[in-house]
């Protein structure tokens, strides 16, 4: 029998010795989806499947039950997306609701999660979903959503970029707002010999034992590339469009802000983007951070390589 979104609080867990569960993970952190009804049939999205884990117990772990109905909050949103999706304080942690013109003024989905994401619960619209069919709860945007809240305590950053390592194990990290230019690298480096790119639009970066390493997402770009590979960062260019080929290093201060403002953060959240900021400016203290203004050709990869 379907709950309602009102008969049950997020915040209670009942995990079924016999639910169908799936798995998947993305810049060294672990997520686990559990269906708390029976007749929940889980998969993944097609870009997700390639990051598939058979991993039982997850650093974040989430439940997936029909709601009967779906209702937005009284209060305020704390934020609110402009398109598919709101954010609201809520059972002591964070909801977001998912509507859209095509469906009507009701949410179609909810998800709920404890304050530091780890664990979470979605409620799914049963009308709106065919018990035979499996679904995928964390549908994009919420899986990338997920992740961007989850590694803003300081765990690390997601950014808009391509990541490429290159046969020799270099890797370096070229950032860009949509147009920059991404994808058109990433298709060039692809012509290198033994180099791989690990996404052509969104790179998570950490740091750990004091390096900063870049992983590959499932959320690519025009390039369709993605592969569930981390390599340490070398480097760090912020692609601008150019007559010619050019590479400047930048000052401390103004790397740190270039690259801070194509970076993925929770804005309502003062606390995760201090952390967030504050990971930004370590990072580009460790790697140096140019401008690389380049032709859309060749001759843009090996300006880099020389520069070697």
């Amino acid at each position: 029998m379907s709950t309602t979104a009102s008969s049950i609080s997020p915040a209670e867990f009942v995990r079924s010795a016999n639910s169908s569960r799936v798995a998947y993970a993305v810049g060294g952190i672990s997520f686990g989806i559990s269906s708390v009804h029976p007749a929940i049939r889980l998969t993944l999205d097609r870009g997700v499947m390639e990051f598939q884990t058979e991993m039982e117990n997850c650093d974040v772990e989430v439940e997936a039950d029909w709601a009967d109905h779906l209702v937005l909050p009284a209060g305020n949103a704390v934020f609110e997306s402009g398109g598919l999706w709101s954010a609201y304080s809520e059972h002591g942690g964070l909801s977001l609701y998912f509507q859209t013109d095509y469906l009507g003024p009701a949410p179609y989905k909810r998800a709920w999660f404890n304050p530091d994401f780890t664990r979470g619960r979605v409620s799914l619209l049963s009308r709106y979903f065919t018990p035979e069919i499996p679904v995928y709860p964390l549908e994009y945007p919420l899986d990338e959503l997920l992740m961007i809240h989850k590694i803003s305590s300081g765990e690390g950053f997601e950014v808009h970029s391509c990541g490429v390592v290159t046969a020799d194990g270099t890797g370096r990290l070229f950032v860009g707002h949509s147009g920059a230019g991404k994808s058109t690298s990433s298709r060039l480096w692809l012509k290198q010999p033994g180099a791989r790119v690990l996404s052509d639009d969104r790179i998570i970066v950490r740091l750990h034992d004091g390096v900063p390493y870049m992983y590959g997402t499932p959320w690519h770009g025009d390039a369709g590339l993605a592969a569930p590979v981390r390599s340490p960062v070398h480097g760090i260019y912020l692609l601008q469009h150019g007559k010619h080929n050019e590479i400047v290093q930048l000052p401390l201060c103004q790397a740190a802000a270039e690259v801070f403002a194509r970076v993925f953060a929770p804005y309502h959240n003062p606390v995760a983007l201090t952390r967030t900021l504050s990971l930004v400016e370590k990072i580009v203290s460790l790697v140096s951070v140019s401008q690389f203004r380049f032709r859309p050709d060749e001759s843009a990869i090996e300006e880099i390589l020389l520069e070697s």
